[in-house]
């Protein structure tokens, strides 16, 4: 009898707990949402193409500005998002898409902007603790004090790559330790950021540090651990997919590809996760960021998805997302 048939027997074997079926509360839960001021992005009131058709070539001789002129300023886009310039408009607009479609989200960022979104959504926002971009880490202890004050329910979204700060650094080892012993989950950044950003914003970014065969040595050494990659480790598809056959417990979220990506790449990327039997551990992210209605969008683009069954859509948008967070949802 090879392996696969040994695990199917002692499977059978194994008595089973029946499956109780708790009442949906929530239509979709987003696993990447952030609760931001207008300038996390840059100066406040850029744009997004919500998808972009095509990634723009630069002229190194040419200064970044003019780069960023065409792709963030005034992009040449059919679907342009501009983000508001105004505090308490990008939260009520935030939420109004959190209510318009019944949803759940686990908001990342600064924790006092974070409270600020909870205290206006108290049902609708699960506090997160976003950092790393630019290399600086927390104290524990502060995670700590949030946790135990019902603050944090995640770490989230650790964006220590912008800094070239792979996930099997050092560095990260005792926030999954923290995690671990907490029960919480992590979710980490693996994968794009904006076009160019290693010229103009986060200089130690690097394609490499997104590598989702870096994740191994840490999920072997906490296994207890709940962890899921951001962006699905685009465009490393084939490493993402052997990862998630070789450990179970890791999940990943297809957020910013379900929106800002041309359609084709996006769907592309996901059908190959579907094709490799990973229905089940994919979620849907927004990563709204300071644009608020792209939030619409990519709901749109999983419902929209011609390859997704009904099962399918709402594993990705509801179901997948409630397991991982052990919610009734």
């Amino acid at each position: 009898m090879d392996r696969f048939g040994r695990l199917s027997l002692i499977a059978s074997m194994l008595a089973v707990a029946p499956a109780v079926h708790a009442q949906q509360r929530y239509d979709i839960i987003d696993m990447h949402f952030h609760a931001d001021l207008p300038d996390a992005e840059g100066p406040p009131g850029s744009t997004v193409c919500a998808p972009y058709t095509n990634w723009l070539p630069r002229d190194p001789k040419r200064p970044i500005a003019d780069y960023l002129q065409r792709f963030s300023v005034r992009p040449n886009c059919p679907h342009p998002l501009v983000a508001p310039t105004d505090a308490a408009i990008l939260r009520q607009k935030g939420i109004a898409a959190l209510e318009r479609f019944n949803m759940l989200a686990l908001a990342g960022g600064a924790a006092t902007t974070v409270e600020r979104y909870r205290a206006d959504a108290p049902k609708r926002i699960l506090p997160s603790a976003g950092f790393g971009s630019d290399g600086t880490l927390p104290p524990t202890d502060e995670l700590r004090r949030l946790h135990a004050a019902g603050k944090l329910a995640a770490l989230s979204e650790i964006t220590s790559q912008y800094a070239g700060i792979a996930p099997d650094d050092p560095r990260l080892e005792p926030y999954y330790a923290l995690a671990e012993e907490l029960d919480i989950p992590v979710g980490i950044h693996l994968g794009p950021g904006p076009p160019g950003t290693a010229y103009f914003a986060t200089p130690a970014y690097r394609v490499a540090a997104g590598d989702p065969l870096r994740l191994e040595p840490m999920l072997v050494r906490h296994p207890k651990l709940r962890l899921y990659a951001m962006h699905a480790g685009w465009p490393f598809g084939d490493a993402m997919i052997a990862m998630l056959f070789a450990h179970p417990q890791l999940y990943v979220d297809v957020a910013v590809l379900d929106y800002a990506y041309p359609e084709a790449d996006f769907y592309a990327y996901l059908k190959r996760l579907i094709d490799a039997g990973m229905e089940e551990r994919i979620m849907f992210g927004s990563d709204n960021m300071v644009w608020p209605d792209a939030i619409a969008v990519a709901i749109e683009r999983i419902r929209h998805a011609p390859f997704l069954n009904e099962r399918q859509k709402r594993l990705i948008l509801h179901d997948n997302a409630a397991r991982f967070l052990r919610i009734e949802g």
